[in-house]
């Protein structure tokens, strides 16, 4: 019983200070304060106490699942119609990205003492979660790296794109013609009980299975099956959001070694250069897609733009741009990482790993 009793003690005090990094970050307008903010102030907190905090893994992967099915939910029909259509030019466009990451990613272990490993997960843009729950999974790689690396990318990028759209390229957009995604409807509790439970199948089956991330990757596919198959899926109270957040926020901080000092400040450097370079590159590939496929040039950016869904949606419905495209290539380009770029880097650095012992 007491034991019981300091294990809610310790969870409480664990919320209480995710909770209040994000309420700071909402107070200062930082983007995405629930997930940044409790990450940040784990961190801080860590490092300034040199203590440990305790929070149960069951909490990380209801966040996981949860995410999985916000993004199974955008998977609706129509975004599989522009994505037939689009495929070859969502494919060359995924596959030319992910080569320039893995340039820079060689590029920074070049300049700075990191693995590639590390280097390379840390530069995939595949989603700051998605790709943190794949480190995980592969014990050669230094998970701290990578979500020092992703987080840095990721508030880079949320501030570079929605920049370059909104107060540079964004006065050509025309409003779109395009069919855009309708907002999931309030649904009854019915409706609820049955997403959670195809959620909870889909991540059973996909960890089942062994598939990549299975809980994430299970409760995604699962959900998108059913929405892209007409069965209408109920709009998520806001609070769930904020919660699933501030939940893979504290998961995520806790990853952090508070004893890692070194090339921290340097890497920083790096990683923020990098994701400048990478939003240019990505506006280079928008000239392209802008001449040769229909897309004006604020669609093509964002859809080229290695943020996430959420916050590239949100831009482009502030621009007027056609959102279900831009939907539909962040969503392939999650996909292509997660099943097929961050795999195969598994692969590769395990069989490297044994190539080195074997030598």
């Amino acid at each position: 019983m007491l034991e019981g009793n300091k294990n809610v003690s310790a969870i409480l005090q664990t919320a209480c200070i995710g909770i209040t990094g994000a309420l700071l970050f909402l107070l200062i307008h930082m983007p995405l304060p629930w997930l940044l903010g409790s990450l940040t102030a784990v961190v801080v907190w860590r490092k300034l106490s040199r203590r440990t905090l305790y929070w149960p893994i069951g909490f990380r992967h209801t966040a996981i699942i949860f995410l999985g099915s916000m993004l199974g939910t955008s998977f609706t029909a129509g975004t599989v119609k522009e994505m037939v259509l689009q495929f070859p030019f969502m494919a060359s466009t995924t596959v030319i990205t992910v080569l320039f990451c893995l340039v820079l990613a060689f590029y920074t272990v070049k300049h700075i003492k990191i693995d590639l490993a590390s280097s390379i997960f840390g530069s995939v843009p595949g989603g700051m979660s998605q790709v943190v729950v794949m480190s995980e999974e592969t014990m050669e790689v230094d998970t701290t790296i990578v979500v020092l690396m992703q987080t840095i990318r990721s508030v880079s990028v949320i501030f570079f794109v929605p920049f370059l759209t909104i107060h540079g390229i964004g006065g050509e957009v025309r409003p779109s013609t395009a069919p855009q995604v309708n907002a999931a409807e309030s649904g009854t509790w019915m409706q609820y009980a049955v997403f959670a439970a195809i959620a909870l199948f889909g991540a059973w089956g996909g960890k089942r299975i062994r598939l990549p991330a299975g809980f994430l990757t299970g409760s995604l596919i699962a959900v998108a099956v059913s929405v892209s198959l007409g069965l209408q899926a109920p709009h998520v109270p806001s609070y769930f959001i904020l919660i699933a957040q501030i939940f893979l926020g504290i998961h995520i901080g806790r990853q952090f070694n508070p004893q890692v000092e070194g090339n921290v400040k340097k890497l920083g450097i790096y990683t923020i250069g990098n994701s400048l370079l990478l939003v240019l590159f990505s506006l280079g590939i928008a000239f392209l897609l802008s001449k040769w496929t229909p897309m004006d040039f604020t669609t093509a950016f964002l859809s080229a733009a290695p943020g996430g869904i959420a916050e590239m949606g949100v831009t482009a419905s502030a621009v007027h741009a056609d959102l279900s495209m831009v939907t539909g290539y962040q969503l392939f380009r999650i996909f292509f990482i997660m099943f097929a770029v961050l795999p195969l880097a598994q692969w590769w650095v395990r069989k490297r790993k044994k190539i080195a012992k074997s030598a």
